[in-house]
């Protein structure tokens, strides 16, 4: 009998993260990932030097 592990949410990564993974017999068969990576702070770079990235987001982001 099959046995689902599900994670959610997955910390420590840029955005929200969960996993799914179906288990039987200690094999994987069946695995899936939904991630929502959106979260706006590529609206605050449009039309700026790609070079300010490392400086805004850092400090935005907090990751």
């Amino acid at each position: 009998m099959a046995q689902t592990i599900i994670i959610d949410p997955v910390t420590r990564i840029e955005g929200h993260l969960a996993v799914e993974v179906e288990v039987d017999g200690g094999r994987v068969v069946n695995a899936k990932s939904m991630g929502m990576m959106f979260r706006g702070l590529e609206l605050i770079m449009k039309g700026r030097d790609p070079r300010d990235a490392a400086q805004l987001m850092q400090r935005i982001c907090g990751v």
